[in-house]
């Protein structure tokens, strides 16, 4: 009788044995017949663990049939970096449950990092789940073709070749889940182990549980099954509101149903994964443990290219390194694609000036790394402008006449090319030193002499659901490729030799944002030679994200040394005002706890605009300030400015009593009056915003003024138009601030602004400079209210209604681009709006907000409409391989 059947019927027999003392005399003989080491070599510090530590894998064991070879395969590859891979996959299958047990029920958490090695640490996880006696092993890898593709590849290869002998693959590298024989038959053999790679896509996962459930119950509840989820943040979580979403994590669920299930979820972003709620039994949170990979010492990961936004006191600030390159706000427009489908149909992009250097730089660098290590090897380029499939034919016949036309010029040898490249290339070196990482340097004549043999063997490659050809890197033949692609490119999949990246598109939630930074990984003898292009907007993100990922890391760590379980781990991730953490859905059991508005702007911007009462609350709240602002002494017009009126020096206990009364749309994400008192009265404590300036907004040139409030004259009122289309009785106005309204209590035209910022002119001018002039003017204590009157009847677009009508973020009075569809407000009474400009707290203390756990969901993520043409697409694909089989 083996130890586990022993086990089995000990737990179920007549005498039936208590599941702590049996577990105690099962450690007790497994340790004297030497089948597990001892974990003295086994730190803890790196682990947060559940209730279960029953101790009962010490590391491989002699007579291992999978691990072995696999281990062999990365020694050559990985070096002496292979024991650390080896030790942390054997904490791993330590955590959950032994394969023997008489039920698994596992739900474990591996936080890595973007392109740092996941894969080679499940696989290895894999192995030795193999070895100790899981039979059948379900990777669940991503939502895109290519990524399953990469995954199944990689594991045949490394994993699965080795053991053909004792493997059956249910998928394929060209097949999906589409096994046809009897999983009785084969989930019934001790000695087989079955690996099925999965798409997180419903009709897959349908397929896969009903061929699972024909086996009998007698089978089922002696075949322990293992789910490792890839990419798990992305569709496995319950979102409530995304019936994809929702149908996935309920086919997961029913794979997680049967008697001995573990699961596993690899993620780099694990916001939603922590956001889960932990008192669902039924959910996927990571009850029985954490672990966090160790950041490799040759790994370039957010921290180490963007920097942190965080500087101790007397220690240099760390700002990354020099390899990112700013895209101007004007070749952004040309690589944009313009929202409307008609549109997006005739569209054709440009290769503006920065594109056009990023190309060349990808061709000199390339060619530079070859002659370094005499050797040609894969090298490619990420042009990611859009998430839209449509829009990548345009961007990819844009590139190819780029390339047509400099294969031209080079071959001409034409002097005005030759001159960009040589200055390129000198600029490039003198900014990064290939001695800095102790790389050899290539002088400009040897990589202009090489460079045609580049150009000419460059490809480009469209890689979307819609496209029929796909990146494929194969030992046989290194590519040298710019790949233009969306969604599927930004999860998971890894470009071989990445070494130059042009990324223009935005993304509103953390996750999304870090897992497009393909850039992210190792570029060993190639680290002076990699750049990134993007906007200073996505840059400073980056920055906040490089800052937010180092504190979930070192929160885990901490709560690892305290010895807290993962239910007790209210993980604190730092909120971003113009970022989601992930998508809200995802965050339906997530609270703010900590809040921080220093430097930023709150704006409302949605209103309920059939709710009469609710309106006509908010203009009662106005005048109610007005009145007691006069009382205090104030008047309208004591404002430097003299394009607005409004209070100066208004008490912070009017603005607390304003903001009991005002009242914000319960789906707003970025603004809450109740935080933002809670953060003013902290402020106050330390002498800070103790004085407010109020400012109303009015439209110029305008006979519109049937709204007093009190004011000794009637204010002119906006026009503002909503987004179309909308929830029934919500009008969202998407903004309703511009960025120069941080100086509307001031009297500033916009030219003295930009002369005295010294900048070349208003475009460059951001809001951080405008924070740090009101602070040069003595107002670096003094909060700024922004009052927008709103007219309810507002049809039309006409005057701005700012400082200066010319060049501004939103111009008031005025309709949104062409592009954004505008539907006239037609409410019952007239709309205000605010808008609270905070100075920068002088305490960094002051400076953080947190999410730690529930928000109700009010957007998804704008993947979704594309998942589910993918999805479409898969079902399509499905019916013609039945339609195959059955002939």
């Amino acid at each position: 009788m083996g130890i586990s059947v022993a086990v089995q019927s000990l737990s179920t027999g007549f005498f039936k044995v208590e599941a702590k003392m049996l577990n105690d005399a099962r450690a007790e003989y497994e340790r004297r017949k030497k089948i597990i080491e001892e974990w003295d070599d086994f730190p803890d510090g790196d682990v947060i663990q559940g209730d279960n530590d029953f101790r009962w894998y010490g590391g491989p064991r002699d007579g291992d049939f999978f691990w072995p070879p696999l281990r062999n395969r990365l020694r050559a590859e990985l070096q002496d970096a292979v024991d650390e891979v080896d030790r942390s996959s054997s904490r791993i299958i330590s955590l959950g449950e032994p394969a023997g047990e008489p039920t698994i029920d596992t739900k474990g958490l591996v936080l890595g990092h973007v392109q740092s090695g996941k894969t080679t640490n499940f696989m290895s996880v894999i192995a030795k789940a193999a070895d100790v006696g899981y039979r059948l092993i379900i990777v669940l890898s991503g939502i895109t073709d290519n990524l399953r593709q990469q995954t199944q590849e990689r594991l045949f290869e490394y994993l699965v070749e080795p053991c053909r002998t004792k493997v059956h693959l249910l998928t394929t590298q060209e097949h999906d889940f589409s096994e046809l024989t009897a999983s009785e038959a084969l989930l019934s053999q001790d000695d087989l182990r079955l690996l099925a790679i999965v798409k997180k896509n419903p009709a897959r996962l349908k397929r896969l549980n009903a061929w699972i459930k024909k086996a009998s119950a007698t089978t089922l509840a002696s075949c322990p099954i293992l789910i490792i989820d890839d990419e798990a943040d992305q569709a496995s979580i319950d979102v409530g509101t995304s019936n994809r979403q929702s149908t996935i994590n309920k086919l997961i669920g029913e794979l997680l149903s049967h008697p001995k299930a573990a699961y596993i979820a690899y993620t780099a972003t694990p916001f939603a994964n922590l956001l889960i709620d932990p008192d669902n039994e039924a959910g996927l949170y990571p009850r029985d443990f954490v672990v966090t990979l160790p950041r490799p010492e040759a790994y370039f990961g957010p921290e180490r290219i963007f920097g942190t936004l965080e500087v101790e006191e007397g220690v240099e600030p760390d700002d990354g390194l020099d390899i990112v390159r700013e895209i101007p706000f004007e070749d952004v427009e040309a690589v944009r694609p313009p929202g409307k489908k008609e549109e997006l149909e005739v569209w054709s992009a440009d290769v503006p000036p920065s594109l056009g250097e990023a190309i060349q730089w990808f061709l000199l660098s390339t060619t530079a790394r070859r002659l370094r290590s005499k050797d040609t090897r894969h090298s490619s380029m990420l042009v990611h402008t859009s998430m839209r499939a449509q829009a990548h034919k345009a961007i990819k016949e844009a590139v190819e006449d780029e390339l047509t036309g400099l294969r031209k010029r080079l071959a001409s040898g034409d002097p005005a090319l030759m001159q960009d490249l040589t200055d390129l290339w000198d600029k490039e070196t003198a900014r990064v030193s290939a001695s800095s990482f102790g790389n050899a340097h290539i002088s400009t004549q040897e990589v202009l002499r090489a460079m045609a043999s580049t150009l000419n063997s460059t490809s480009v490659v469209m890689d979307n659901y819609l496209s029929e050809e796909r990146l494929k890197f194969t030992k046989e033949k290194p590519e040298t490729v710019i790949v233009v692609g969306g969604n599927t490119l930004s999860r998971g999949l890894t470009l071989e030799g990445l070494i130059s990246s042009y990324f223009v598109r935005a993304a509103s939630a953390y996750d999304t944002l870090l897992q497009m930074g393909r850039w992210f990984g190792y570029r060993k003898g190639y680290e002076d030679l990699v750049r990134v292009w993007m906007t200073t907007e996505l840059r400073e993100w980056f920055i906040a994200l490089a800052t937010v990922e180092a504190e979930i890391r070192e929160e885990i760590d901490t709560y690892a040394k305290e010895g807290k379980k993962p239910w007790q781990l209210p993980v604190r991730i730092r909120s971003h005002p113009q970022m989601a953490i992930t998508a809200a859905a995802k965050m339906r059991s997530a609270v703010k706890a900590n809040v921080s508005y220093s430097g930023t702007k709150v704006q409302t911007i949605l209103f309920k605009d059939a709710d009469k009462d609710w309106l006509q609350g908010n203009l009662d709240a106005t005048a109610k300030l007005v009145r007691a602002a006069q009382l205090a002494g104030h008047n309208e017009n004591e404002l430097p400015s003299k394009t607005f009126r409004g209070f100066a020096g208004v008490s912070s206990d009017l603005i607390l009593d304003f903001l009991d009364d005002y009242q914000v749309h319960e789906d707003a994400r970025t603004i809450r009056t109740s935080t933002v008192r809670e953060y003013i009265r902290a402020q106050n404590e330390k002498g800070a915003l103790e004085s407010w300036n109020v400012v109303f907004i009015e439209r110029q040139n305008s006979h519109e003024s049937d709204l007093s409030l009190g004011l000794e004259k009637p204010l002119r009122l906006l026009r503002r138009r909503k987004l179309v289309p909308g929830a029934a009785g919500l009008a969202n106005l998407k903004a309703i601030t511009s960025r120069w309204d941080r100086f509307a209590d001031l009297h500033y035209t916009k030219k003295s602004i930009v002369d005295s910022l010294g900048l070349p002119g208003e475009p460059k001018v951001r809001d951080r400079h405008l924070r740090d002039l009101r602070k040069t003017r003595g107002l670096d204590k003094v909060g700024l209210l922004v009052i927008y009157p709103i007219s309810k009847r507002s049809e039309a677009a006409q005057e701005a209604d700012t400082i200066s009508a010319e060049i501004e973020e939103v111009d008031h009075g005025s309709a949104a681009p062409a592009k954004t569809e505008r539907a006239p407000l037609e409410a019952p009474q007239h709309l205000i709006g605010i808008s609270l400009m905070f100075p920068e707290a002088r305490d960094l203390q002051d400076t953080v907000d947190y999410y730690s756990a529930r928000i109700e969901p009010d957007y998804l993520e704008d993947v979704e409409e594309e998942l589910r043409a993918v999805d479409d697409l898969d079902e399509t694909h499905l019916k013609q391989e039945d339609a195959a089989a059955a002939k």
